[in-house]
Order: C-alpha cells, then sequence, then structure tokens
C-alpha cells in the first residue's frame, strides 16, 4: 500500500465532515426566529452547499477519483465564506468551534482539489479510471474526523439554543 493509496479516499470524507457542519450552522441559522433576512439567506445557503459537500463526497469515493473539480473547488471556497459570514451576522448563536471545523475541512478538500487541478494544467493525464483506495486508510479517515466532527456538531446545537442570558437550557427526557 503506498502513501498515495492511503490518504486517497480523504478528501471526500473531509468533505462529508464540511457538509454536516455547514448544513447544521446554516440550519442553526434559519431555525432562531430573531435571526433576520440576511441570516436566513445565509443559512439556507449553506444548507445547500452543505448537502452539495455529501453528495460530492459520495460521487468521489465512488467514481474513486475527483469529479468536477472546479466546480468542488468555487463549492469549498464559496463555503467558506458562507460560515465566515454567518459568524458575523449571527455571533451570539454561530459556534466558533463549528466554524473553525468546517472551515479547516473545507481548506483541506480545496487544496486537494487546486492541487489536482495544477497538475492537470502542468500537463499530466486526466484520470478517467478509478484508482483504488485503501480501507483501512477510510477507516483512519473516518476517526479521524469523528473526533472533529462530533464536539463540533454538538457546540453548533448549543451555540442556536443559548438564550440571551448565555445559558443552555437542559432538557429532560423524565418519563420518556
Amino acid at each position: 500500500m503506498t502513501a498515495a493509496t492511503f490518504v486517497r479516499s480523504w478528501p471526500s470524507v473531509s468533505a462529508w465532515g464540511a457538509g454536516l457542519i455547514t448544513a447544521a450552522l446554516g440550519a442553526g441559522a434559519i431555525v432562531r426566529s430573531d435571526s433576520g433576512a440576511v441570516a436566513d439567506g445565509l443559512g439556507i445557503g449553506a444548507v445547500v452547499l452543505g448537502l452539495a459537500a455529501l453528495a460530492w463526497g459520495g460521487a468521489v469515493l465512488s467514481t474513486g477519483r475527483l469529479v468536477v473539480p472546479r466546480l468542488a473547488l468555487g463549492g469549498a471556497l464559496v463555503s467558506l465564506l458562507v460560515v465566515s459570514a454567518l459568524m458575523f451576522v449571527t455571533p451570539a448563536h454561530t459556534s466558533i468551534l463549528g466554524v473553525a471545523a468546517a472551515c479547516v475541512l473545507l481548506v483541506v478538500v480545496g487544496a486537494t482539489v487546486a492541487v489536482h487541478l495544477r497538475r492537470l494544467r502542468d500537463g499530466a493525464p486526466a484520470d478517467r479510471a478509478a484508482k483504488p483506495m485503501s480501507v483501512v486508510g477510510l477507516l483512519v479517515a473516518a476517526a479521524v474526523l469523528s473526533v472533529i466532527v462530533t464536539p463540533a456538531l454538538g457546540a453548533t446545537q448549543d451555540a442556536v439554543l443559548m438564550r440571551d442570558d448565555g445559558t443552555v437550557p437542559v432538557i429532560s427526557h423524565e418519563g420518556h
């Protein structure tokens, strides 16, 4: 197993993590009744971009190659801008941990795609066939990503639920 085979699945898994966090940040901006039209618009955009990242990651993993690289690079850049803008539009109810985790994962996806596009521009042949991926590499990527994404999603929910006094309500499940 080569290093390239080991890390080949990492962009798709990173896109899944970024997509989940981006969609959660967008949904959080939408459900806040006091967020306003700008936050609602950014929230809808974030949800759409998050779902697109999930679909792109699945397509990359199933085909074994980077699909629509220019569109993916543009989507990663726009997603970076949208989640960063949410931090400024609704700062009290947007998780900085969620934004930071999404940005790191989006940079991984964007950098991978940019390197791929650079190689194509420099004359490398376009890969039409699927390349082998390592199952161990996929499991390592999933494990690392779960350590990043799980706390970010929890922090995103806490930020959305936060009251004006800075407390998060405790939801009791008694009687269930």
